[in-house]
C-alpha cells in the first residue's frame, strides 16, 4: 500500500458494493490518490478501516456509490463536511441537487450519473440530434438488482432535451415513464447489465443511438477521467460529458 502522505486521501461510501470494490482496487493502483477508509455498514474487509460508525472524519474526497435509497441521506451526511464529493448513485432528489448546487463551502462537487464514456457520448449527441428530429423516446435495460426505473442515465438525458415529441413503441412488459415529456421504457432482467437505446424519428426518417455495457470495467475509464481532471474541475460539475465535451465538437 503506498504512503499516505503521497496523494489525496479517498473515502468510498458504499465501498461493499459491486462498483466500490472495483473502483478501490482502481486507486490502489494510483501514485495520486489513496483509499483512507469504506464507509458501509456491509463493509466486512479488513484491508481499510470502515468508518461507518465513526463520528467525524477528515479526508480530502468522499466517493460516493450507495444505493438510491441511502443516497440523499448520505449526501446531507457529507454536506456537513468539509470534503470533496464525487458522487456517482442515481436517486438524487431535486432538494439534494438543489443543495449541492447552493453549497457554500470551498470545495469541489462533481456529480456523475453514469461513468461510462459511451453514455456521455450518447447525451452529448442525443441533445444534437433532437434539434433535427421532431419525436424521441427511450429504451433502457438494466440488472433485476437494479431497484430504480427509469435509471438515473435515462432521466439525465430526458431532462438535458429541450422540448420536443414522444412516441410509442408496441405493447410490451416494460416499466413506462414519461420524462419531460419523452416516453422512457424500463426492463429489469438478469440477462442485462446496462443498456440504452435512444430512438429518434421525424416525417421520413429514423435514427438510433445505442449503447451497451458488457463489463462494469468499462466505468473506471470515466472514474479515470473524473479523477484525472479533478483539479480543474469548477465548484459544481454535473455529468461526465462536461468534461469529456471540450474533446469532441458536434
Amino acid at each position: 500500500m503506498m504512503n499516505e502522505n503521497s496523494g489525496k486521501s479517498i473515502i468510498i461510501s458504499g465501498g461493499a458494493g459491486k462498483m466500490g470494490e472495483l473502483v478501490s482496487e482502481y486507486i490502489s493502483t494510483r501514485q495520486d490518490y489513496f483509499i483512507k477508509g469504506i464507509f458501509d455498514p456491509s463493509y466486512r474487509d479488513e484491508k481499510y478501516p470502515n468508518f461507518f460508525t465513526s463520528e467525524s472524519f477528515e479526508v480530502d474526497i468522499i466517493v460516493e456509490f450507495s444505493s438510491s435509497e441511502f443516497i440523499n441521506e448520505n449526501i446531507n451526511r457529507w454536506l456537513k463536511t468539509n470534503s470533496n464529493l464525487i458522487i456517482g448513485s442515481s436517486g438524487l432528489s431535486d432538494e439534494t441537487i438543489d443543495k449541492l448546487k447552493k453549497d457554500e463551502i470551498d470545495r469541489k462537487i462533481a456529480v456523475i450519473p453514469n461513468f461510462s464514456i459511451g453514455a456521455a457520448f450518447q447525451k452529448l449527441f442525443a441533445n444534437s440530434l433532437s434539434e433535427e428530429f421532431s419525436s424521441i423516446q427511450v429504451i433502457e435495460k438494466h440488472h433485476a438488482n437494479k431497484k430504480d426505473a427509469p435509471s438515473g442515465t435515462a432521466i439525465d438525458l430526458a431532462n438535458s432535451l429541450d422540448s420536443i415529441e414522444t412516441f410509442e413503441i408496441e405493447k410490451s412488459e416494460a416499466i413506462k415513464n414519461v420524462i419531460n415529456n419523452i416516453n422512457i421504457y424500463s426492463y429489469r432482467d438478469e440477462k442485462y447489465m446496462a443498456e440504452q437505446v435512444v430512438y429518434f424519428k421525424n416525417e421520413f426518417e429514423s435514427f438510433n443511438l445505442e449503447h451497451q455495457v458488457f463489463d462494469r470495467k468499462a466505468y473506471l475509464y470515466g472514474f479515470k477521467t473524473v479523477l484525472d481532471h479533478f483539479d480543474i474541475l469548477k465548484k459544481y460539475t454535473f455529468g461526465l460529458e462536461s468534461i469529456i465535451l471540450q474533446k469532441i465538437k458536434i
